[in-house]
C-alpha cells in the first residue's frame, strides 16, 4: 500500500503537471482552464484513494473518508491550489497533498476510526486575479456577499461571480454551502512559512499563535496630462510623482511599526498614458498593509490617509480611494496549538510558536471551527515565485505532526 507521505509527493507532482511555466514555476490562476485541470487530478486522486468527493457552490472540493459514525463531526485537513502568476510549486498545494496523505496514513493505523476524516480545497485563494483573496472560505464562512461577487473584477472587466459562473458553478446559492459550529471537530492547515524564520534557524515546524491581517486599497491618482518638454516643472500635476511620495510614505509608516511585526507594500502600480515625453495624468497603486497586532495597522492606515491628505494638497492632485478589504488579526484554537506542541515534543520534533505575516484560508475558517496551522520551510523564505522550493527532508517532520495530531482526536473519544 502507498505510504501517506509518498502520497503527498505523487499529488504535488500530479496537479503540478498543470500550468507549468516557462521559468519552472507554475501559473494556475483561480476559474481558469488550467485551474480546472488541476482540479480534475485533484478528484480524480481524491478517487483513487476512497474519498468520497463534493464540489459546493463556489467550487469547494471536499473529499471524505467515513468513519465509524457518519454523524460525528468531520476533522479536516485543507488549503487551496491555485497560484499566484509563476508561482511555486507548493504553496498552498502542499497543504492539500498533505491532507490526504495524512488521512490516509491514519485510517490505516485507526481502521475503525469514529470521525469523518476530510480534506477541504477552497477555492480562489490567491488575490492575483480579481484584487480580493480567499473566495471560497470567505463565502462558506460568511466574509463574502452576493454583492462582493459582482462588485469584484479582474484586468479584463469579468466579475467574480461571471468567473463562477462561467466555471459551472452557482455563486448565487453560496449561502447553502456556509459552515456551521457543528460541521467540523477541528480543521488543519498545513503551510509553506512563506518567509525565511524556520529555514534560517533550523527549526523544523512553526505552530502559528496567530494570522496576520491584510487591509487592502486601491488608490487613484489624478493629475493632468501635459507635454514632458513644454510644461514647466513647477506648474505640473504629475500622478506618477504623488504616486511615489505615497509608495515611500506605506514603507515609511510600516518601518516605524516594525517593532509590532506590520509590514506594508505597494505591489502594483499603473501609469497613464505610461508614455516618456508624456507628464503622468493619471496612475493607481495597490496598498497592502497587515500585521497581527490590530492597533498597529490601524495607525499605519491612518498615518497613510493623513499622507493622502498632504500630498494631495502639494501637489495639486485628487487622490480616490477604495478600501479593498480590512481585516482582523486571527488567534488560532489555543488547545490545538497546546496540542500541537505536545505532538512535536513527543516526537521529538523541534518546534516554536509564531505569527503568519500572510493570509491564509485557515483565518476565515478559525472564525467557526476550532483551527490550527502547521508551517514547514521554504528553502530561503521564497515563495508567490518561482524559485519557491522545499526540501523534502525537512517538510517530514511537518507532515508526521499533522498524522500523529489527528490521530490523538479520532482516538481520544474512543
Amino acid at each position: 500500500m502507498q505510504s501517506g507521505f509518498n502520497l503527498c509527493l505523487d499529488a504535488v507532482r500530479r496537479i503540478n503537471s498543470h500550468g507549468k511555466s516557462e521559468t519552472g514555476g507554475v501559473s494556475r490562476i483561480a476559474y481558469t482552464e488550467k485551474d480546472r485541470l488541476a482540479r480534475e487530478t485533484l478528484v480524480e486522486i481524491m478517487h483513487e484513494t476512497g474519498f468520497q468527493v463534493e464540489i459546493d457552490e463556489v467550487g469547494n472540493i471536499k473529499g471524505t473518508r467515513w468513519g465509524s459514525r457518519p454523524s460525528a463531526p468531520p476533522i479536516a485537513v485543507g488549503s487551496h491550489i491555485d497560484t499566484v502568476p509563476d508561482g511555486g510549486k507548493f504553496d498552498g498545494i502542499l497543504g492539500v497533498a498533505a491532507g490526504l496523505g495524512a488521512v490516509l496514513d491514519v485510517a490505516e493505523r485507526c481502521p475503525d476510526h469514529v470521525n469523518p476524516l476530510q480534506v477541504i480545497v477552497f477555492s480562489g485563494e490567491e488575490s492575483s486575479r480579481f484584487g480580493v483573496s480567499n473566495v471560497g472560505s470567505k463565502a462558506v464562512t460568511g466574509y463574502m456577499s452576493l454583492k462582493d461577487f459582482f462588485d469584484h473584477r479582474d484586468d479584463q472587466g469579468i466579475s467574480v461571480f461571471k468567473a463562477l459562473r462561467d466555471f459551472g458553478l452557482s455563486p448565487e446559492k453560496a449561502d447553502r454551502s456556509r459552515i456551521l459550529p457543528s460541521d467540523m471537530k477541528a480543521f488543519f492547515e498545513l503551510h509553506i512559512e512563506q518567509g525565511p524564520f524556520l529555514d534560517q534557524t533550523g527549526i523544523d515546524v512553526g505552530v502559528v499563535e496567530a494570522i496576520a491581517a491584510p487591509t487592502r486599497l486601491f488608490l487613484e491618482i489624478l493629475g493632468e496630462s501635459a507635454h514632458s518638454g513644454a510644461c514647466p516643472m513647477d506648474m505640473r500635476k504629475d500622478a506618477l510623482a504623488a504616486s511615489s511620495e505615497i509608495v515611500l510614505a506605506v514603507e515609511r509608516l510600516a518601518k516605524e511599526e516594525s517593532a509590532f511585526k506590520t509590514v506594508g507594500t505597494v505591489g502594483d502600480c499603473k501609469v497613464f498614458p505610461g508614455v516618456m515625453n508624456v507628464v503622468p495624468g493619471r496612475s493607481s497603486l495597490k496598498v497592502d498593509i497587515r500585521g497581527i497586532d490590530g492597533k498597529s495597522i490601524d495607525r499605519v492606515f491612518d498615518g497613510l490617509l493623513k499622507e493622502m491628505e498632504r500630498i494631495s494638497a502639494s501637489r495639486n492632485v485628487e487622490i480616490k480611494k477604495k478600501v479593498i478589504s480590512r481585516g482582523e488579526p486571527v488567534v488560532l484554537d489555543g488547545r490545538l496549538r497546546w496540542l500541537l506542541g505536545q505532538v512535536c515534543e513527543d516526537m521529538e520534533i523541534g518546534w516554536t510558536d509564531m505569527p503568519s505575516g500572510a493570509g491564509h484560508d485557515a483565518m476565515y475558517v478559525a472564525s467557526v471551527i476550532p483551527t490550527a496551522m502547521i508551517f514547514v520551510p521554504c528553502v530561503g523564505g521564497i515563495s508567490h515565485s518561482s524559485e519557491e522550493k522545499v526540501e523534502i527532508g525537512r517538510i517530514r517532520p511537518g507532515y508526521r505532526a499533522l498524522v500523529e495530531v489527528i490521530y490523538r482526536l479520532v482516538t481520544k473519544d474512543r
